[in-house]
């Protein structure tokens, strides 16, 4: 089975990756905005468990599913498992949500896959433009915080994940939607009260004594 993943690094995308330190826009399924691990709201345990199952779910998908024309975007987040790209038929999406709902860890499955045609390679290269463009927006908007969501875009549909609160999640899904080339925002966040957060925030910080206030909001 190959999975049609890319990775495509614009050399912009790569300039203002290195610049902020957080993860390389990644194409065809576009997964820009990454947490670091001092600033996020999960623990580091979750945040490995995640990019663990990313892996994971993606190989056991095609090992099930023997198609060279899928293109498939597993993202996790706290045990959250978002499934985007392409397959060819019904029963191919049906076969993939049901092999990420029986994969370890999971807590539940978002399954936004489109049975048609995989993206071309061109649309995936406007993907990643434009997961850069809305990562950009979020930065600027100053009720979201991009450190505690992931970016994901397929066929110039953004999908926001990550643990917020509504009032972030409603911030960044208005920052998305004024995006250029934006066809539609999906909020798949977890939501919080700050309250909760908060104490989320102080549990972090005896897990990781050395992390600040400052770098945890």
């Amino acid at each position: 089975m190959k999975i049609k993943l890319l990775v495509l690094l614009a050399s912009g995308a790569v300039a203002s990756g290195a610049l902020t330190a957080c993860a390389p826009i990644l194409a065809g399924g576009v997964v820009a905005g990454a947490t670091t691990v001092a600033t996020d709201r999960r623990t580091t345990g979750t945040q490995v468990n995640d990019q663990v199952m990313e892996s994971r779910i993606e190989w056991e998908i095609g090992q099930k599913i023997k198609s060279d024309d899928m293109h498939l975007t597993v993202t996790c987040y706290n045990g959250k498992v978002l499934l985007t790209g392409e397959v060819l038929t019904q029963e191919e999406k049906e076969t993939a949500g049901r092999v990420a709902r029986s994969s370890l860890e999971v807590s539940q499955v978002i399954n936004e896959l489109a049975v048609q045609v995989p993206a071309s390679f061109s649309q995936r290269m406007k993907d990643s433009s434009l997961a850069a463009s809305v990562r950009s927006r979020i930065i600027g908007t100053s009720n979201a915080t991009l450190n505690q969501m992931k970016v994901t875009v397929d066929r110039g549909i953004v999908y926001l994940m990550g643990l917020v609160t509504e009032e972030e999640g409603q911030a960044a899904a208005a920052a998305a939607a004024k995006t250029s080339g934006v066809k539609r925002v999906v909020k798949v966040f977890e939501y919080q009260t700050a309250a909760e957060i908060n104490k989320r925030l102080e549990a972090l910080k005896v897990e990781n004594p050395n992390n600040t206030d400052k770098d945890q909001q």
